[in-house]
This record gives structure tokens, C-alpha cells and sequence, in this order.
């Protein structure tokens, strides 16, 4: 159960991390996102070439996935269609990424991912609202 329930705010907090990330690198091509997120992982995690290439492959498929999926909900208006699709891409590619990680990196992206998200949170000023990176 506590592994489940820290999964669900990982999730939540990932869509929050992402969509402040999406709108910093709102003028950048779905390549670029990838090529920066992976850039970032391969930094934090240490990944190895194997690795890189795998993670690579999944954050352009799904930074291809958002860009779409963005332009749809723009269309909408509907701003709470905006987390609702971030959250299931996000649980999508978490999902992509725990084999390829293993257990142990995939840890440590989750407890990253959720520094970057306090660390957001304390660059906007502190306060519960915000966006985060995750």
C-alpha cells in the first residue's frame, strides 16, 4: 500500500514537474525536449550507452505523444483536460521506463524528479501552487 500511494503522488507530481517544464521549453520541437530530458537523466542517473539510447527512444516517443495531445486540449479550452492527459502519458512513460532503469535507477529518477519538483516549487516562491516538473 505505501508503495502504491507513493507511485500516485510520483504520478501527480510528475504531471506537475512536467507541465512547469512543458511551458519553459514551450518554443522547443518535441526532439529537443527529449534530447534535454535524456540529457538530464543520463547526468542524474549515470546511465550507461545502452541506456541512453532506450531512454532516449521513450522521451521523444512521449514528448511527440504531449506536443499532440497539447494541441488538442488547446482546442478544447479545458484546462483540466490539460493535467488529466499529462498524467496518463506520464504513468505511460514511467511505465516505459522502469524496465529499462531497473529498480534501482528507477528509484533514484523517482526521488530526483520529486527534488526537481520541491526545487521548482521554492523558485516560484514556495506556496503549494505551482507547477512542478514531474
Amino acid at each position: 500500500m505505501k508503495t502504491m500511494n507513493k507511485f500516485t503522488i510520483t504520478i501527480f507530481m510528475a504531471i506537475l514537474v512536467t507541465t512547469s517544464y512543458s511551458q519553459q521549453r514551450q518554443g522547443m520541437s518535441p526532439k529537443e525536449r527529449a534530447e534535454a530530458e535524456t540529457k538530464w537523466m543520463t547526468k542524474e542517473l549515470k546511465l550507461d550507452k545502452k541506456m541512453v539510447e532506450k531512454v532516449e527512444k521513450i522521451n521523444l516517443k512521449y514528448a511527440k505523444e504531449l506536443q499532440v495531445k497539447m494541441q488538442e486540449v488547446r482546442q478544447t479550452g479545458d484546462r483540466s483536460l490539460v493535467r488529466e492527459a499529462m498524467m496518463e502519458l506520464n504513468k505511460e512513460k514511467n511505465k516505459e521506463l522502469e524496465p529499462v532503469l531497473g529498480e534501482e535507477k528507477y528509484e533514484l529518477y523517482l526521488k530526483k524528479m520529486d527534488e526537481r519538483i520541491e526545487q521548482r516549487r521554492q523558485n516560484r516562491g514556495g506556496g503549494g501552487q505551482g507547477g512542478g516538473n514531474r
